[in-house]
This record gives structure tokens, sequence and C-alpha cells, in this order.
């Protein structure tokens, strides 16, 4: 048998199975079933992959709160709602005025409605603040405007994990929508998390399963658009 862990080509039919999934995951937030129970254990799977992500310095900075207890889902609920008001609101005039921006209104306002219903709540944190970074680059002989190259190397080190989350959930027949306007109002959900002093939450995903099975790559602008070669 083959030794799994050996760099080889990959078989036609997984890349495709990979470029599929790749091409149709995004967040899904009108179409979550807040009604279907979610398998923990399908979490973890996806949890366990989203830890092979690359980091700075292979740090691995995270730490992931899975929330299903009823009352602190509400409680996160009317936290994010509260920090989504402005940003609802100001879709809203932006759809008024242009049509096109009707469909991700609809979608975020109900996300919003349903947040206290979906069957899990996940939150990634960061075991320390950006500024742990900042002064970690100053102590490196970096000048101040490399402050810039910090958070992007302490940011960088949850993103990919949150994506590979995103992308193990739905090679799992589950759904995600990833947000983080309720970090406007981080102390709220800090105390809701019960977080220790220093940890710093990058997002919020909440996870169930789809109601439909279809799924398609999302309108996008042509590569042909935004590509670059050697220079601008």
């Amino acid at each position: 048998m083959p030794d799994p862990t050996t760099p080889s080509r990959v078989p036609a039919a997984d890349r495709d199975s990979v470029l599929r999934i790749l091409r149709t995951t995004r967040s899904v937030r009108r179409r979550l079933d807040v009604h279907r129970p979610v398998d923990l254990g399908l979490v973890h799977t996806a949890l366990e992959v989203a830890l092979q992500a690359p980091n700075g310095s292979n740090d691995q900075p995270w730490h992931w709160i899975v929330v299903t207890d009823p009352d602190r889902r509400a409680a996160l609920a009317r936290c994010y709602r509260e920090a989504a008001r402005p940003y609802l609101a100001a879709m809203t005039r932006r759809a008024e005025e242009d049509p096109a921006g009707r469909g991700v209104l609809a979608a975020s306002l109900r996300l919003a409605e349903v947040l206290d219903q979906v069957p899990v709540l996940i939150i990634p944190c960061l075991e320390v603040g950006p500024d742990h970074y900042v002064d970690l680059f100053d102590q490196l002989g970096y000048p101040p405007s490399a402050e810039h190259a910090a958070h992007s190397v302490y940011y960088g080190s949850i993103w990919p994990a949150i994506w590979s989350l995103m992308l193990a959930l739905r090679a799992q027949s589950l759904a995600s929508a990833v947000t983080t306007l309720h970090l406007t109002r981080t102390g709220e959900a800090q105390d809701i998390l019960g977080l220790p002093e220093g940890v710093t939450q990058a997002a919020l995903l909440a996870v169930a399963h789809p109601t439909g099975d279809t799924f398609r790559a999302a309108p996008r602008r042509g590569l042909d658009t935004v590509l670059h070669h050697d220079t601008w």
C-alpha cells in the first residue's frame, strides 16, 4: 500500500473534486437549515483539517470556541444584531439606489434574523493580540512602518485556517457563513464567551446543514480584469 504521506501527483478525480469545492464554497446565509441538528463530530473533523493551515513561523496561535449552548448563541446573536445595524442600514440605502445589491442585503438580513437559531457558532481566536506582533517586529529592528507587515503576519496566521475550515465543512455537506461585524462589540462577545484577557477574536462562523443540494460558482469579475504580470 502506498504511503499516504508521500508526495505524488493528484489523481484527476480528486483534483476535479477539490476544484469543484473551491469554486462553490462561500458564505451561506439564506440557506442555513436552522432546524436540523449538526453532528459535532463533523465539526471536529473540519477543525482538524483547519489546523493544517499555514501560519506565521508555525506558531499555531489559534483557539476555536464551538458554541452550541442556546443561551450563549442567543447572546451572541443579540451582540451581532446590534453590531450589524449601521452596516445593514448602509446596505439598505445602497440597495435602494442600486437594485443589484438587494440579494446581498436580503442574505445579510436573513443571517441577522436567524443567527440565534443556527445550531453551531464557531469563534476563531488568537491567543495574543496584534500588538504582540508589532512589538515583536520592533524587537527585530524593523522600523515603525513595518507595523503593516506585523498585522499582515498576525491576521494571516488565522484566516487561512478559517478558509480551510469552511472548505472542510463544505466537503462534509455542511454550510457556513463567516462574519466579523460582532468584533465592533468585542468586549461584549468576550464576556459571553468567557475569554481570558489578551485573547483576540478573529471572526464568527455560523454552521448548519444547507437547505437544498445545489451549489454553484458565484458571479465574479473576470480574471483578465484583475490579473497583472510582473508589474501593475
